[in-house]
């Protein structure tokens, strides 16, 4: 006779394993309304001692975050958006070849092209290639502040 695998209720082979009993909850119903009433009776029962809104909440069949919402509601705070609204910004597209739309700074004089000047905090200057690793400047910039 074959084995079923522990605690699954799964078997394996011909032989026979008692199953677990397995509620599948549908929404069958649409949303559902709440009176002001209804709201302030089930924001008072998450208040009672002893009392959690997860617990009122299974009870009644709602969703945590909802008396969640209610409860702040009743404190007064103002509900915040978690996510700032995206905001259009203008593009200009030009052609490969058009000029470019700020001039180039002239050349400093004693400076290489494409070159980058780093002030350390103790008054050294270090400058590299614009091509360099950022992370090997960082590496130089420590070494050199010690």
């Amino acid at each position: 006779m074959a084995r079923g695998v522990a605690g699954t209720g799964a078997s394996i082979g011909a032989g026979t394993v008692a199953s677990e009993r397995v509620e599948i909850i549908t929404r069958g119903e649409g949303r559902r309304r709440f009176s002001a009433e209804e709201k302030v009776r089930l924001v008072a029962e998450t208040l009672r001692p002893g009392e959690t809104v997860t617990a009122v909440s299974r009870r009644h069949g709602i969703c945590t975050s909802l008396l969640h919402r209610w409860r702040r509601a009743a404190r007064g705070e103002v509900p915040t958006r978690r996510k700032a609204r995206p905001q259009l910004l203008p593009v200009r597209v030009v052609a490969p070849d058009a000029p470019p739309l700020q001039p180039k700074p002239a050349p400093v004089p004693g400076i290489a092209p494409g070159s980058i000047e780093v002030v350390l905090r103790n008054g050294r200057m270090l400058r590299v290639a614009a091509t360099t690793d950022a992370e090997a400047v960082a590496r130089l910039a420590a070494a050199l502040e010690a």
